[in-house]
């Protein structure tokens, strides 16, 4: 008896192909659509913050978000969604680190260097 893996499961039921008819030029999951409206947000929360006044349409934000969710997707997936991602970069930084051993200088002579011509 052959067994399928259960990948093809996830990968089938967890993405959105576009409207039935009209679909999309690319393959997304559920979740990255999600995660770059969030994305998408911030950054236009962030700019509103800071000082900085351009009146043109929002394309280099859309086109961050998407590099972002490009990069979120690759670590964010079914098997290890956003909450061990997180519980994992918390970890890292509050990991004791061994202590920095303090640089030693070494003094160095200076010698003079004969060049001759040849």
């Amino acid at each position: 008896m052959r067994l399928r893996p259960d990948d093809e499961v996830y990968r089938v039921d967890a993405v959105w192909l576009g409207p039935r008819g009209f679909t999309l030029p690319w393959t997304a999951r559920y979740s990255a659509y999600g995660i770059w409206l969030v994305l998408f947000v911030a950054i236009l929360l962030i700019e509103a913050i800071l000082p900085m006044r351009v009146s043109v349409p929002p394309v280099w934000e859309m086109v961050l978000a998407i590099l972002a969710t490009y990069g979120l997707s690759g670590v964010i997936d079914h098997e290890r969604p956003l909450s061990s991602v997180l519980g994992l970069v918390r970890a890292e930084a509050a990991a004791p680190r061994p202590r920095a051993l303090p640089a030693r200088l070494v003094q160095a002579s200076t010698v003079k260097v004969r060049v001759r011509d040849v």
